[in-house]
């Protein structure tokens, strides 16, 4: 099962009161050179399992009660980590992966034909799998794998294969090791994230009795589901697809459940070798910043944690710290073709689900009545309405019967077409043609393509996010692929010093100032003073300062009612350094730049949707300024209101600011550079607010009755993991 999301976005995953500390010590994603690949490649952020026992780590000023960040230094940014040096796990995961290919195509029916569950996708590949779950402590704690319980030995009371036995020989070992590296991880979040969660995090039923009071309760009383899965693809040695290095075996997606732990994949032989096992390539996750990365795995990667749709339903929308989102990481596989019928990839991974007897968030339910009704309204036939099983009304999942994987109760597999008739996968979504004005039939009859595209004419394949929308063109991906906007000019670090940093900052005409620096963002610092004017009316006098290059910079009111996290409808000062803007070229630098009031389209995100500044006798009343360098950006505005709405000098202001150093396009933010917080101007208070995921973030400027109701994307959106568990790379 799994999330049609961009990006992350949960983010979109993602700054005062930092308890991450401001040089992390080691990066969330190494970035390596990759040859082979038309994609960046990366290492995970790696954590030894040893350093995880430790409340100190022996770096910064770690305490019992908030450990230092380990696990969050890899999971607010892109929501992976790889767990090194377990206890014999190495050569107990080696030994047990090296039978599990051919112990699967070892067990047939009585007419020869495979007796596990199997799925064949587009691109030619064939997986087989074995499945079981470990219980909670008092449901019945590890379940046996019954295609080998029952079905072999059931089948003219044969007896195992060689290679299944010796595959039974390690399996003990290796679940008990992945369990016990399963709690630690578990425990070690909790600790990290104490500070920012609230108690209980889920509640039980009343007849359960009982809270799960913080994230390892929540771990330790959830089911665990477990499959093992053999990959292979006929075709010639190294191929993916003939000419397409981006055609994937299972597209991009996010999971279901809290997080998985799995096992880097393995090329083995069906057939005795003394071969040692090879890591697999072909695994590729969208980072925090939306690019599509090739993860590369080494021999010390002993099992990878990676976070699922969860974190965004029981846990960044209660989180009270804004740096500690996690970020549900989307996925994908592309495998390449073995040359050799006797290979395979095989992989393992452990779902961690939430407890069944635990309320569902904002629902009269708990997740296991919500998974039970999805159960059932699948086996009735019903259809399964956009959003649900998403955290996202605006997400879909499409499903399907098919053989259940045996030890899994209700196994469903997902389709090969993701989107209905005259829907276009765009924006990590599929998005109805009829609310851009167009449809299959009128693109036909102009000899045009549904296309997902963007206003220069470019093409995208759904997986990249901007401003993208369904429209009927000739052009294709691969003619007119999607572009990064041009970058321009960036700071030179010889001459943009730290010095240099503080003199322009110029705070000593203003009485207060904040940091809105997010993580791993541009330093950005906001100073004010609450002034009097000629006739004794209050004003904010205010300077907010950006360290980088003007593309451009804003800070105004949110939108309490508004769409991603307040930003829509929002009232704010723009400065831009160009005019006579256009989607296609971006701004004319010629034109000269600029500041004045906006105010953000409430549908439509996108600047093409609200480009006219607000020019009336009110917001004449406000003067700003904007000030550029060929190292920093500021703007300075006086005023007692933005676009007609006062500041609120006797409490706080729910505001919200970015800026963008990268383009002329007036575009994309990025992660780190921008936020939602409330402001007591008068003491300095600042609480910065939860935001929505990046995978909520698409540009509509339909009416709002076209888009879709939040209550059936909320029901059951983790119900369905346990139905879905199949769909893991």
């Amino acid at each position: 099962f799994f999330l049609l999301s961009p990006p992350s976005p949960s983010p979109f995953t993602i700054t005062i009161t930092m308890l991450l500390p401001k040089v992390s010590i080691v990066p969330a994603l190494i970035v390596l050179a990759n040859l082979t690949s038309a994609h960046p490649a990366a290492a995970p952020h790696r954590i030894t399992f040893d350093s995880l026992l430790d409340t100190n780590d022996g770096v910064g000023t770690a305490t019992a009660d908030a450990p230092f960040p380990l696990l969050l230094a890899g999971l607010t940014k892109d929501g992976i980590v790889s767990m090194t040096g377990i206890p014999a796990f190495k050569e107990t995961k080696r030994a047990l992966m090296s039978h599990l290919h051919a112990c699967i195509m070892s067990v047939k029916d009585e007419g020869g034909e495979d007796a596990v569950a199997m799925q064949r996708f587009p691109d030619g590949t064939i997986r087989r799998s074995f499945a079981t779950a470990t219980l909670p402590v008092g449901g019945g704690g590890t379940q046996p794998i019954k295609s080998l319980e029952d079905i072999v030995t059931a089948l003219s009371g044969r007896s195992k294969s060689e290679s299944c036995e010796r595959f039974e020989s390690h399996l003990s070992s290796f679940r008990s090791a992945v369990d016990r590296a399963t709690r630690l991880f578990a425990e070690r979040l909790s600790a990290e994230m104490s500070t920012s969660l609230p108690m209980p995090l889920l509640s039980s039923s009343a007849s359960a009795g009982h809270d799960y009071v913080d994230i390892k309760q929540v771990v330790n009383g959830g089911e665990h589901l477990e499959h093992f899965h053999s990959y292979q693809k006929a075709g010639q040695a190294g191929k993916v697809v003939a000419g397409a290095d981006d055609v994937s075996t299972i597209e991009f997606h996010t999971d279901q459940g809290f997080f998985i732990a799995f096992t880097p994949g393995l090329i083995v032989s069906s057939q005795p070798s003394e071969e040692t096992p090879r890591l697999s390539d072909g695994f590729y996750i969208q980072d925090s910043h939306g690019e599509k990365v090739l993860m590369e795995f080494s021999g010390e990667d002993d099992l990878v944690f990676m976070m699922g749709d969860g974190v965004n339903q029981f846990v960044n929308n209660k989180i009270t710290d804004h740096n500690m989102k996690l970020r549900a990481t989307p996925h994908a596989l592309a495998l390449t073709a073995q040359g050799d019928a006797t290979k395979a990839r095989v992989w393992y991974g452990l779902m961690v689900l939430p407890p069944k007897d635990a309320h569902f968030p904002s629902m009269d339910s708990t997740f296991g009545e919500a998974r039970q009704f999805l159960i059932e309204s699948h086996s009735n036939g019903d259809g399964i309405p956009m959003g649900v099983g998403c955290s996202s009304s605006n997400m879909k999942a499409v499903v399907h019967t098919s053989r259940s994987l045996e030890g899994a109760e209700n196994v469903t597999e997902v389709e090969t077409s993701l989107c209905a008739e005259n829907e276009v996968y765009c924006w990590h979504r599929c998005m109805k043609t009829e609310d851009y004005g167009i449809s299959t039939e009128t693109c036909t009859q102009r000899s045009l393509k549904v296309q997902c595209t963007n206003p220069r004419g470019q093409v995208s394949d759904g997986d990249s996010h901007g401003d993208l929308f369904p429209s009927c063109t000739d052009k294709t991906v691969i003619s007119h692929p999607v572009t990064d906007y041009p970058l321009i000019e960036q700071q030179d670090p010889s001459v943009c010093s730290t010095e240099m940093w503080e003199e322009y900052l110029d705070p000593q005409d203003y009485d207060h100032k904040v940091e809105l620096t997010g993580v791993n963002g541009t330093e950005t610092m906001l100073f004010w003073s609450v002034v009097d004017d000629n006739e004794g009316k209050k004003k904010i006098k205010a300077r907010l300062a950006y360290d980088a290059r003007h593309g451009w910079l804003a800070i105004g009111f949110a939108d309490p009612e508004g769409r991603h996290n307040g930003m829509n409808g929002g009232s704010i000062i723009l400065s831009v350094p160009g005019g006579n803007y256009s989607a296609v070229a971006g701004l004319d630098l010629s034109a000269g730049g600029s500041v004045a009031t906006y105010q953000i389209n409430p549908m439509g995100s996108s600047f093409r949707h609200w480009t006219d500044p607000i020019e009336n006798d009110v917001t004449e009343t406000t003067v700003a300024e904007f000030e550029e360098t060929d190292c920093f950006t500021a703007i300075t505005f006086e005023s007692d209101h933005i676009n007609g709405k006062q500041f609120n000098f006797d409490g706080i202001d729910d505001m919200i600011w970015g800026g963008n150093f990268e383009d002329h396009f007036v575009g994309y933010h990025g992660r780190t550079d921008r936020a939602r917080f409330t402001l007591d101007w008068n003491t300095g208070d600042i609480v910065f607010s939860g935001e929505e995921e990046e995978e909520n973030v698409v540009d509509e400027t339909v009416s709002p009755a076209s888009i879709k109701s939040g209550v059936t994307g909320m029901f059951a959106s983790l119900a369905f993991a346990s139905m879905m568990y199949y769909l893991f790379a």
